[in-house]
């Protein structure tokens, strides 16, 4: 008797906590805070482990008050009793209580440019790369030699070595898991994007269409030069800039906040002097290059500069 009452106590916590992640979610869903977490394509799951998290938690709860010996017993064949002391059992709860509780404590923060110090900036479409520090490429040069003197001592040895190093690391899956696709852009969607772009005097670079516009730009700037451009995004400053330069970013993501990516575009203007990182502005602007780093960029003379509030929707995704 003291078991099934233990059996149907732990049934109810487990209910309960399904039910706070049902209500956190719900909250996020209801008050818009969820996109500030996942993007808007993954919408879909969020809905489906609504619903669930929903059911098991009823039912898990349904069952606690049961007098029914079959209704907290499967007759499987198991013990599916709950093994360990109280304290054991407290700690494991508290794993699922605790994000559930802070959930509902704290408000939710957007990402600053405290992370793009931390993760890098990918300028324009992002395929800026920052090329390694002095120590960091002196470090790789003096790996490629010691190879390189490797294989001259001797060739058989080397490559023996080189394949068991290759037969130890788990390679990339050649099937990608069920239910999975890649988000790729429709057919020609570049091409016909970039044309609608070049027969265009003024540039106005929108939310949904924020990646790709600065690909194409990107990718073509010289054929963009002397067109005008208006963008919105927080401030940011590296430590090498002018006083007068800026990158005007933005965080994209593709599925949810933890493969958030940064993208910046490069700009310059007399009124960006007293700006602070993470103000948010809306820029205008005439499109110029520069070399930066050794990489050419898309360079905006800003001409026009509004102080914004942070938009509902702060973060850009991949619209197809």
């Amino acid at each position: 008797m003291e078991i099934n009452r233990d059996q149907h106590f732990h049934m109810y916590i487990r209910g309960i906590i399904l039910i706070g992640f049902t209500m956190l979610l719900f909250k996020l869903i209801v008050n818009g805070d969820i996109i500030n977490f996942i993007a808007p394509r993954m919408m879909p799951f969020i809905y489906f482990a609504t619903g669930t998290f929903l059911l098991m938690g009823v039912i898990q709860i349904w069952r606690s008050g049961s007098k029914k010996v079959d209704d907290v017993h499967c007759d499987c064949g198991a013990d599916h009793h709950v093994k360990g002391s109280s304290i054991k059992s407290i700690l494991l709860y508290s794993l699922f209580i605790i994000p559930v509780v802070t959930g509902f404590m704290f408000s939710n923060n957007v990402l600053d440019s405290s992370v793009i110090e931390k993760r890098g900036i990918k300028y324009g479409s992002g395929l800026y790369t920052k090329p390694p520090s002095p120590e960091e490429a002196k470090a790789l040069e003096q790996s490629d030699t010691s190879r390189a003197e490797e294989y001259l001592k001797n060739p058989d040895e080397y490559m023996e070595n080189l394949d068991q190093e290759i037969a130890g690391v788990e390679g990339p899956p050649l099937e990608h898991p069920e239910g999975f696709e890649v988000q790729e852009p429709p057919a020609e969607y570049y091409d016909v994007l970039k044309e609608e772009l070049l027969q265009k005097d003024k540039i106005v670079v929108e939310d949904d269409k924020y990646i790709p516009i600065m690909n194409i730009i990107d990718v073509n700037v010289d054929q963009f030069v002397g067109k005008e451009l208006e963008i919105v995004g927080f401030i940011y400053r590296e430590e090498d800039f002018t006083e007068n330069q800026v990158v005007i970013a933005r965080f994209g993501l593709s599925c949810c906040v933890a493969d958030a990516s940064i993208y910046g575009t490069l700009s310059t203007g007399e009124m960006t002097k007293d700006l602070e990182n993470d103000q948010w502005v809306r820029a205008k602007g005439t499109i110029s290059q520069i070399t930066y780093n050794d990489w050419p960029l898309p360079y905006l003379q800003i001409t026009e500069l509004e102080l914004i509030d942070q938009p509902k929707e702060p973060y850009i995704y991949e619209y197809y």
